[in-house]
Order: C-alpha cells, then sequence, then structure tokens
C-alpha cells in the first residue's frame, strides 16, 4: 500500500475523522457527531467521536489501512 492509495481513499471519506491521542496513537473513525455545515464555505463546527482502545494504531499509516481493511478496500 502506497500514500497515494491511502490519500486518494481518505478523500473519498465523509463524516469520518482521523483523530491523534497526543501520545503517538491514531484512530481513522466514523462513529460521532457533529453539527452539520451549511452551504459550501468553510465554518467552524464542533465534533465529538467514540474510539474504542482496539482502534487505536501506533501509526498515522496503520490507522488508515485498518480503516481501509475494514471498510474491504482493495487498491487498484
Amino acid at each position: 500500500m502506497n500514500d497515494t492509495s491511502r490519500l486518494d481513499w481518505l478523500e473519498k471519506q465523509q463524516g469520518c475523522c482521523l483523530v491523534s491521542d497526543d501520545n503517538g496513537h491514531w484512530a481513522f473513525v466514523c462513529s460521532g457527531f457533529q453539527n452539520v455545515p451549511m452551504g459550501k464555505k468553510a465554518q467552524d463546527i464542533a465534533s465529538t467521536f467514540f474510539i474504542e482502545k482496539k482502534d487505536w494504531r501506533p501509526t498515522i499509516r496503520k490507522a488508515i489501512d485498518r480503516a481501509m481493511k475494514e471498510a474491504s478496500y482493495e487498491p487498484k
């Protein structure tokens, strides 16, 4: 898996978030809630995500790879 494939996949995900716990762990999550931005312009939002212990990974790449695997993504 290369970084281009990871970024291409990430760009297609909406309503998800790549999160750091400030201790070197990373998770890619889609379970949570946020207010819905109105219109096409960027604006402030508040987000809350629920991250289970099993979802944390030691690197950004491993967090993305896990999410891609769970989504049954096969790179072309």
